[in-house]
């Protein structure tokens, strides 16, 4: 619940234009042990199971690199 907490507070004042670089920050570093730990696609057994737990992994890979840019202006 935390965890959601913070994602829509931060998602909320990055979308408000309110110190989006704190706000990618905390995204970023709330996104990475989420999806290391629940996305772990590489302890998956079933194919399906994997599949499905590798395309979220890499969608929010994706999302970290777009807070990554957020990060890089000015």
């Amino acid at each position: 619940i935390l965890n959601g907490a913070v994602m829509t507070l931060a998602g909320s004042t990055l979308a408000l234009d309110i110190a989006p670089k704190l706000s990618a920050l905390v995204l970023i570093g709330s996104l990475i042990p989420t999806t290391y730990v629940g996305h772990a696609f590489w302890q998956e057994d079933v194919p399906a199971s994997r599949a499905g737990q590798r395309t979220h992994f890499l969608k929010n890979l994706a999302i970290i690199g777009g807070l990554i840019a957020v990060l890089q202006e000015k």
